[in-house]
């Protein structure tokens, strides 16, 4: 069984066209059932920006942190 088949287009969307210069390979089609979609781009992780004021914290999760939060000494 033959794969489907479409045009190929350049990144501009634009449709190819074939090489001459290589008769064994049609540049033009391209076969549907491959896999052409580039993989999602991984998100960068945020950067924590630390204060001066947040430096002599505990760490967020802590029960020190809690404990903070509670007795209203920082907003949680």
């Amino acid at each position: 069984m033959v794969a489907p088949r479409k045009r190929a287009r350049t990144k501009k969307g634009e449709f190819r066209g074939d090489n001459p210069s290589t008769p064994n390979i049609n540049e033009a089609w391209e076969d549907t059932s491959v896999a052409t979609k580039k993989a999602p781009a991984k998100k960068k992780a945020a950067k924590e920006t630390v204060t001066k004021a947040k430096a002599g914290l505990p760490p967020a999760g802590s029960a020190a942190h809690k404990a903070m939060v509670l007795r209203g000494e920082i907003k949680g």
